[in-house]
């Protein structure tokens, strides 16, 4: 039984380490979830949250998707109209792959000179 224990532990910190990636995952909130103990299991704070999902308070609702911003790109993001707010220390390729689009698409949509995006620009985010 502890062994099983020990297997289930790794696989967990096994899975909590590879939300580092340049994913967003969606999260779907739970019974007994808080915004604070979803913070802490994806290791974001819980201003990523808010700030990336546009919400203002810190209620969740069971049921409810939330998007939990990978290492880089952790902008605003309003997902309503497809707007995105860039922030320090974000590049065009890590919000391309935060929204399972290309560099090129975001360019291509934003009608921007190069790949670079400025802090604070609000660009679109091309489906």
């Amino acid at each position: 039984m502890n062994r099983l224990i020990t297997i289930v532990a790794a696989v967990a910190a096994l899975g909590v380490w590879n939300v580092h990636a340049d994913e967003a995952i969606a999260y779907t909130v739970v019974e007994g979830d808080s915004i604070q103990t979803i913070a802490g299991t994806y290791e974001v704070t819980v201003e990523d949250i808010l700030v990336s999902n546009g919400l203002a308070v810190e209620d969740l609702e069971v049921g409810m998707v939330v998007y939990i911003p990978p290492e880089h790109a952790k902008g605003y993001f309003n997902p309503d109209s497809g707007d995105y707010t860039v922030v320090t220390g974000d590049d065009l390729y890590a919000i391309a792959e935060r929204f399972g689009t290309t560099v090129e698409a975001i360019v291509e949509a934003n009608e921007l000179e190069s790949n670079e995006a400025e802090v604070g620009e609000v660009i679109y985010i091309p489906d």
